[in-house]
Order: structure tokens, then sequence, then C-alpha cells
């Protein structure tokens, strides 16, 4: 059986956690790795072997076949990036691959492309110096906005703005900071609540409401979010899978929202957490996960 490598930067959160405890119910080996603490060399080549090796910091060599998860999300740096290509071209089944990743890492971005193969964006401006924040404003269609890191995680890097003085403030004082930040517009919404849509292999596993804490805009879970599950419905079905599968995503987190003039897409996340949505539909999704990238054990556990 092939052995499960969890790759990520941060051994400790619950979906890791997750992820080990349904691949030792399901009997699959796992182990978790850092990437910075994996080496990548290109050695000389044999009729046998590649080229290219990963090896782990105690110097084993990591040999395919086995199963790569890699928990990257829009925070990781080009190491990682490179690290997972390096895995896959060693000959290890991604379930993300390292070119997917990079497309969704920076959120204005991802957006340009959905924008641009014409998904239901929000409106929303990139932007560096605002010297003509006043007319961007009113190209997107006025205050408030949100004023977001390009690659903020859990809600955080997120602030909603009623003035240009305070969003000119902001950009500019995160621009001095060396962060880059983008603009989007805040709509009203048809509910008080946003979807989350889990989907795997192109296609949707699970979903929930999220509903912002008292006080606050986000609807993060790692915000204080109250969740519920959810039935989506097939128009939320089919834009969450096909913005999956234009990204070539294995496993993703799709952010829906309902507003006055229909569905709009917020977000995609490479790396979504299944702490929330777990306890939301009252199912093991780490288990549920796995079993889509062992075909053999999904067969035995449906019998």
């Amino acid at each position: 059986m092939k052995e499960l490598i969890l790759l990520t930067r941060h051994p400790d959160l619950p979906t890791v956690s997750s992820f080990l405890r349904a691949a030792d119910d399901l009997g699959i080996p796992a182990r978790v790795l850092l990437p910075d603490e994996l080496r990548i060399l290109r050695e000389r080549p044999t009729p046998s072997s590649g080229s290219l090796h990963v090896y782990t910091a105690e110097g084993d060599s990591l040999e395919p076949p086995g199963l790569v998860l890699p928990r990257v999300g829009s925070t990781s740096d080009e190491r990682t990036i490179s690290t997972v290509l390096a895995l896959e071209q060693a000959g290890f089944t991604m379930v993300n691959r390292a070119h997917s990743l990079e497309r969704v890492r920076s959120k204005p971005n991802a957006l340009m492309e959905l924008a641009g193969a014409g998904f239901p964006t929000l409106p929303f401006a990139y932007l560096r110096f605002p010297r003509q924040l006043g007319v961007e404003v009113r190209r997107l269609g006025g205050l408030p906005l949100m004023v977001k890191f390009i690659r903020g995680t859990q809600g955080l890097g997120v602030m909603k703005v009623h003035d240009l003085g305070t969003a000119s403030a902001l950009v500019n004082s995160f621009n001095a900071l060396g962060y880059d930040v983008y603009l989007e517009k805040c709509i009203s919404r048809r509910e008080k609540h946003d979807l989350r849509l889990v989907v795997v292999r192109g296609r949707v596993l699970a979903a929930m409401r999220r509903m912002p804490a008292r006080d606050d805009y986000r609807a993060n879970v790692h915000r204080g979010a109250r969740t519920a599950a959810h039935i989506p419905t097939p128009e939320e079905t089919e834009l969450a899978e096909k913005v999956s599968r234009f990204f070539k995503l294995g496993l993703a987190g799709v952010d829906l929202l309902r507003s006055r003039n229909g569905i709009a897409l917020l977000e995609i996340n490479s790396s979504p957490g299944l702490e929330g949505i777990s306890e939301a539909t009252g199912r093991n999704l780490g288990k549920e996960v796995l079993l889509e990238f062992y075909p053999r054990l999904k067969r035995k556990h449906n019998r």
C-alpha cells in the first residue's frame, strides 16, 4: 500500500492530526515531513533510477510509490513549492501538484485567472500606490470595501473600511512594511452566511454554512464563526467543481457567497481545514478524503 506523506510546516494543526488518525484507522502507513528539513539533489542518472532525489534530514532517501498530501496554503514560500515539485518529479503521486499550488497561492492572481475565464468573482482592485483610490473605489461600486493581504489565511489580514482615508492609509502602511494588499467590494449578502464546499478529485464531498461571530464580519472558523451542515444546490455544486477542475486541484476548499445579484466566488483554498466542516456535518472527512485516493480501500470500506 502506498505510504501517505503529509507535507506541512505546521504539523500540530488539527487537520494534520485528523489525517494521521484516519490513516491509522485505515491501515495506511503515514508520516509527517517538514519541507524545510528535506534536501533535493540532482544526481547522476542511471539506467534503473531517475536523477532527482529527495532526502530527509536523517539522510534517508524518499522513494516512490507514495501519496503526498501537501498542506500548502497561500502563506507558503518558494522553498515549499519547490519541495512539492521535487517530490512530484521524483515519481510520487500528488494530491495537489506544484503548478496548481502556485496558481492559487496569490489570491489576486487566482482571482484574475478566474475573472478572465468568466467565473463570477467579486469586483476587486490590485494596486500598490493609491493615488487614484477614489476613482478605483467608484469603479468597484463604492464603499464599504475589504482590504486583504494577498496571502492571508484564516481571516488574518482582512479589514473592512468605510472611508477613503482609512483605505488609503492601510494600503500605504502595508506597502511600506512590504505587504501587498488588494481591495475587494463588500457586497450586500442575501443571507448572513457564506458557504465552504470541499471538493475532492473534482467532486463536492461536503459543504457547510459559516456564520460570522457577533461583531465580526469574517466567516472563518478560526475567528469563531458558527457552522452548520449545508446541502449545496446544483448551481453551487457545479461552480465549486468547475473551479477546482480549472486549477487542477485534487483537494480544494471553495468559498461562495449568495448576494442579491446571484452567487459569487470568494476564493479557493488548496489546503482547506477539515475540523470545522467535520464537526458541522458529523462526518469523518479526514477518512473520507483519504478513501478517495485509495480506491481499493474505498471499495472494501463500502461493502
